[in-house]
């Protein structure tokens, strides 16, 4: 699954990411996730977000007119889910 397919499934789920920049960790940051999700898919978005780190990172910080579509589109999925807790991936 491409990055781009990740991210848009995520968002569909409810979860939204944002980056944190924390110079120590590998790339450079940190993913955080916000959003509620069934008991059955919190591992399940953890697992695909650690196993696909680099790809969403360079996702969330390209500036490239593709990478701003998806995230756009990204945006329009915003349902009652996205209001949660916020976790770190690890």
């Amino acid at each position: 699954m491409s990055a781009a397919a990740l991210y848009l499934n995520l968002r569909a789920l409810g979860v939204a990411m944002e980056l944190k920049e924390e110079p120590e960790r590998p790339g450079g940051y940190v993913i955080e996730t916000r959003g509620r999700t069934r008991r059955g898919d919190a591992d399940r978005v953890r697992r695909l977000i650690v196993a696909n780190r680099a790809a969403l990172i360079a996702l969330l910080t390209s500036g490239s007119p593709e990478a701003l579509a998806v995230r756009q589109e990204g945006d329009g999925y915003i349902s009652k889910k996205g209001a949660g807790r916020r976790q770190h991936e690890r």
